[in-house]
């Protein structure tokens, strides 16, 4: 999800307003994009706008899911209070869906608990890009829209990913919704399809900070994975182990941690050295 939440977020970014416009189905003017930090606790929304409509000036909060999560309701309403705290206006909540849940899973469209006779309500409007009719979209000439097409209804060929990508070219910041589309489109099109529509090339590289952020991303991620394959070799090599019971806690880590996990596992004198030095790390 870190390369589509980047990028989504940052065409947000640049297309404020005729986003919020299109989430909310109305018109409306954007005096400003807020901090969505929460001091004090580590929660953090996709997107916060104070904007001025029909109904006065609120905040307009944003959050983008990969796919639905049971406790995705509930960080919506920490949002929406920690939001409504801070600046002093009311907040109206939107959720956007990327992909379907699983068979078995229903989208709530609000957070509800009852405890002890204290009543938690809080509703918010869900945007489920699958059930949006990818034409319709297109009809709206709106470019915040277009790298998301894939992902709606009908969005999935490559005549229509063409069509986006013919329409985003027009755009000044055509690289970041180009970079956004490929991304996206990634989940629907094989490679080859991809890469006849889309311009792969070093000069969208350079001017779009999705694409750069990507690339760094894959090169971190493929020193990561290579750095674990060493690490077991290492301790199967150091302590004549089968690395199987240690993979599960070894495998998450980021780069940094691996890198120092390595060095304990040339350094320490035996297993349960290492093992302490595993347990101290997870506990950090």
């Amino acid at each position: 999800m870190g390369k589509i939440d980047t990028g989504s977020k940052h065409i947000i970014h640049l297309y404020n307003r005729a986003w919020v416009e299109w989430s909310l189905q109305q018109q409306l003017e954007v005096e400003s994009e807020l901090s969505s930090e929460f001091e004090f606790i580590a929660r953090a929304s996709d997107s916060l706008l104070k904007v001025k409509g029909k109904s006065g000036r609120f905040l307009a909060l944003t959050e983008l899911q990969f796919q639905y999560k049971k406790d995705i309701p509930e960080r919506l309403m920490a949002y929406a209070a920690l939001a409504r705290n801070k600046y002093k206006l009311d907040v109206f909540v939107t959720v956007v869906y990327f992909l379907p849940p699983g068979e078995d899973a229903k989208i709530a469209k609000e957070y509800h608990n009852e405890f002890m006779g204290q009543t938690a309500h809080q509703d918010f409007q869900v945007i489920s890009l699958w059930e949006q009719d990818a034409k319709k979209v297109l009809a709206f000439n709106n470019p915040a829209l277009l790298p998301f097409v894939p992902l709606m209804q009908s969005g999935n060929t490559s005549k229509m990913v063409e069509t986006c990508a013919e329409r985003i070219r027009q755009e000044e910041n055509a690289p970041d919704l180009e970079a956004l589309l490929a991304i996206l489109a990634s989940y629907v099109l094989d490679t080859q399809s991809i890469n006849k529509i889309l311009r792969w090339e070093m000069q969208l590289v350079q001017q779009s900070p999705i694409l750069r952020e990507l690339l760094v991303e894959r090169f971190h991620e493929g020193r990561r994975l290579e750095l674990l394959k060493t690490l077991y070799k290492l301790l199967t090599f150091r302590f004549g182990i089968i690395t199987k019971p240690f993979e599960e806690r070894i495998k998450p880590l980021d780069l940094p941690s691996l890198e120092w996990l390595e060095d304990k596992a040339f350094t320490v004198q035996t297993l349960a050295d290492f093992e302490k030095a595993l347990a101290q790390k997870l506990a950090s």
